[in-house]
């Protein structure tokens, strides 16, 4: 680009997209901050912040400290710093520690008695490993590259079949495997250059991604599955990718509304929406407006809910291909958040025509979703204590052949429905062997 003289600030032009903002209106946010604080106004305009971001100009130190407040984040995550700046900055005794541990976990002899799947374990168990990814810098800077071409194909083909396997292979040794490629894809994009970089960011926020939903749907470790969603955020920020950025979003909006925080998910769930413009598939905008309904109806708040099931079911019919790690999502999964909104709602009948059809349309790709489905059949018949008992058996009997997280706890949820009887007494029985048969299992 004619006038360029450094590299393209994305990071900034990132930031201002999640938050949907013109180039305007940050300049209008500098001046009126400038004016606040009494500094003289020096004729920012628009055009001022796309030459910041394409490169032609760097930010004066005036319009720097403006930037990181408005933004709320360190200049080195806007990008706003030059290299010599960054070679001051003071080693993290975080990371210290961290390299500390991974020398135990990679060591042949770490001196403790400790062998590698122990120390694993531990780490994984006190919540303490993913803290790995977010310490590793992805800046070409901070890389010491070894010269060879790093192939992101290979690198992507991987994630592809592990999320293949995610459907069928044991959540438990997935997800480490899942979690150590996407270690990897960390080191290489550190290294990667050029074009490659952009497309290896892409797949490394697949994997990331991956990893954060075995984490976080299948194995109910939130604290691990955000970690793991930071890093997928920050690959799609290196990649530029609006339709995997609005996903990430969309997955990190389930961490609070599981939670019971609303108010924290929401905004995550509009800023995903801001992504959906820049010419995403309309079946990421769909997937999402399910995933609004669901915190909708987790808050109670039903016509919201029902609002979005049709936001998302207008937008399933729209035109685009869906992007291969789409695979989460379907008519027949539309069909699954419609009967939830319509529970919220109230409306029984409603919701189990709507569940029948999700339980229909499942395939050998949906069958960790049987369980949940079940379950909230047996919500729709709470007023049929036989019905409902039996929709809950099956629940258990898939949670047996697909084992998911959230499955579990929704079983638990809905076995309010069946109070103090015997059927709710040989539910507990079946539900306390299943969970007490999974932890005796190695690595559970």
């Amino acid at each position: 680009m004619a006038g360029r003289r450094y590299p393209s600030n994305r990071r900034l032009a990132w930031e201002r997209l999640q938050r949907g903002w013109s180039y305007e209106e940050v300049a209008e946010r500098i001046r009126t901050e400038m004016s606040r604080a009494g500094e003289t106004d020096t004729g920012l305009n628009a055009n001022t912040v796309r030459r910041w971001e394409i490169g032609e100009r760097r930010p004066d130190p005036r319009y720097r400290k403006h930037l990181v407040a408005m933004f709320g984040k360190p200049a080195s995550d806007l990008g706003l710093l030059t290299p010599d700046e960054l070679a001051v900055r003071p080693d993290e005794e975080t990371l210290h520690e961290f390299r500390r541990l991974w020398d135990m976990l990679t060591g042949d002899n770490n001196g403790n008695g400790w062998d590698r799947a122990s120390v694993l374990r531990a780490l994984v168990g006190a919540s303490m490993l993913p803290l790995v990814a977010p310490l590793l810098s992805l800046d070409p800077e901070a890389a010491h590259a070894d010269g060879k071409t790093v192939d992101p194909d290979s690198y992507r083909r991987i994630v592809s079949c592990q999320r293949e396997l995610y459907w069928t292979c044991p959540a438990r040794p997935l997800y480490e495997a899942a979690y150590a490629h996407t270690q990897l894809g960390i080191g290489l994009l550190r290294a990667a250059t050029g074009g490659s970089r952009n497309s290896l960011a892409s797949a490394l926020a697949e994997s990331a991604l991956l990893t954060a939903r075995l984490a976080f749907f299948d194995l109910s470790q939130p604290a691990i599955a955000e970690r793991c969603y930071d890093v997928a955020l920050a690959a799609t920020r290196e990649a530029g990718d609006h339709a995997l950025a609005a996903a990430v979003l969309g997955h990190m909006a389930f961490v609070p509304a599981f939670g019971h925080q609303p108010a924290n998910a929401r905004p995550l769930i509009d800023g995903a929406l801001q992504y959906t413009w820049h010419g995403v598939s309309p079946m990421v905008r769909s997937w999402l407006h399910c995933v609004a309904s669901e915190v909708e109806a987790r808050a109670g708040a039903a016509a919201a809910s029902r609002r979005h099931i049709d936001l998302a079911a207008g937008a399933v019919n729209g035109d685009g291909t869906p992007p291969e790690w789409l695979d989460f999502y379907d008519n027949g999964r539309l069909h699954s958040f419609a009967g939830y909104a319509a529970l919220a709602c109230g409306d029984h009948s409603e919701a189990a025509g709507q569940l029948n059809q999700a339980l229909a349309a499942l395939t050998t790709t949906g069958a960790k979703q049987r369980s949940v489905v079940l379950a909230d059949l047996a919500t729709a018949h709470r007023g049929d204590g036989d019905r409902a008992a039996d929709y809950l058996n099956q629940a258990v009997d898939a949670l047996q052949n697909d084992w998911y997280g959230v499955g579990l706890d929704r079983v638990r949820a809905v076995r309010t429905v069946l109070g103090d009887s015997r059927h709710g007494n040989l539910l507990d029985e079946r539900v306390a062997a299943l969970t007490a048969g999974r932890a005796a299992l190695p690595g559970s």
